[in-house]
């Protein structure tokens, strides 16, 4: 396990499950980015954007802003302000099916942690091919039923 602590305190209270579910897909940030075609010229941040430019928001980059979030780089469960980053969009973009990706979440580490001593990363994982997915494609573990 990369953050063991975490993994301590999960454990010590099953009721951090609640701040897990958004710190993870914090600092997992499953689409890397998102484009967007600018309609109209524009200024964002004093930078000049024309009508029919290409707009990239970083999602991994906003959601490891450590003027947002202290530590950045690490998986905090005690994250005060967890649910502020932005891998499921913002505004009107913001995506339908947050709710249930979260839900998905919970219930997984509910269950996980009912079942399972404890679930140990054997290897480094593999990671997806892609610009865009910011996923994995192979990741040995060890489960340890109670």
């Amino acid at each position: 396990t990369k953050y063991p602590d975490q993994y301590d305190k999960l454990i010590a209270d099953p009721g951090l499950i609640s701040n897990l579910v958004p710190e993870i897909i914090r600092w997992q940030t499953p689409l890397s980015y998102m484009r967007r075609t600018a309609n109209n010229d524009c200024e964002i941040g004093g930078k000049q954007i024309r009508k029919n430019d290409q707009i990239l928001m970083w999602y991994l980059s906003a959601n490891r802003d450590e003027t947002v979030f202290d530590n950045a780089d690490a998986i905090d469960l005690e994250r005060h302000n967890a649910d502020r980053h932005l891998s499921f969009g913002y505004g009107i973009h913001f995506c339908m099916g947050s709710r249930l990706a979260e839900m998905q979440l919970r219930v997984l580490w509910e269950e996980v942690l009912q079942r399972f001593e404890r679930i140990e990363v054997q290897a480094e994982p593999e990671r997806t091919f892609s610009a865009f997915v910011h996923g994995y494609t192979n990741l040995p573990v060890k489960v340890t039923r109670r």
